[in-house]
């Protein structure tokens, strides 16, 4: 046998290559397309917010406090120059006390508080420091009450009226002009001055509505010209 004929004869029995069973049921044809994935959309660089310069951030802080300023002395509260002796020793000719305006925030008048009212129209007395406007004074008796004096005693519904001594005593609770027996409507307010030697009050004018309340005082905050502060 020649060498080539040998060499054939061992090609021709090799043993064929094993089929991996792994693979059966797997067909791929060629002819069905293979999807391709989306593009990844591409990604910027984030961009920083500029933040406002400080002096405009400033500018609109200090805008909005003015605002809020505004509404709040419009609305709610208020500075009232006191003019004239009327209201000493409690609060002196040049105080400035705040006010809460008349409204839902005020809430019941009660008395001995301080209110700033409008006076009537027609007054038969000359008003504090001879202002033509507001007027500041005391609540000493509630609507539905009766009020009158005797002496230097002022009695309210039968009873004296107690006072934590506000008013002035060198006059006295009454001071030189009597209370006139006054029943007051469900709507009135008798007020009078706590310097009592000065008439231009209730006991001049008469009962006030409630209407004719501008607001309650709650506090002087200004004496002399220098900062003062003082709860009323």
């Amino acid at each position: 046998m020649s060498p080539s004929s040998s060499s054939d004869a061992t090609y021709r029995s090799a043993p064929p290559l094993a089929t991996d069973y792994r693979l059966r049921g797997l067909v791929i044809d060629e002819t069905i397309p293979v999807p391709t994935p989306p593009p990844r959309p591409e990604r910027h660089p984030r961009v920083r917010q500029r933040h406002l310069p400080i002096m405009v951030e400033v500018a609109a802080l200090v805008a909005v406090a003015v605002l809020a300023l505004w509404v709040l002395q419009a609305f709610v509260v208020q500075p009232y120059a006191v003019a004239g002796a009327t209201m000493t020793p409690a609060i002196q000719a040049g105080d400035r006390i705040l006010i809460v305006k008349a409204g839902p925030l005020v809430g019941p008048i009660h008395g001995g508080e301080v209110i700033v009212l409008r006076p009537p129209r027609s007054l038969s007395c000359a008003v504090a420091g001879g202002q033509t406007g507001d007027v500041v004074l005391r609540v000493v008796a509630m609507p539905g009450q009766a009020i009158w004096s005797v002496g230097n005693t002022i009695f309210v519904d039968g009873r004296p009226l107690y006072e934590r001594g506000w008013y002035d005593p060198r006059f006295g609770p009454v001071g030189s002009t009597p209370v006139p027996s006054t029943t007051l409507s469900q709507n009135q307010y008798f007020v009078m001055g706590d310097n009592r030697s000065l008439a231009c009050d209730s006991r001049a004018f008469g009962p006030i509505s409630r209407s004719a309340i501008v607001g309650k005082g709650v506090a002087i905050v200004v004496r002399r010209g220098h900062i003062f502060f003082r709860s009323l």
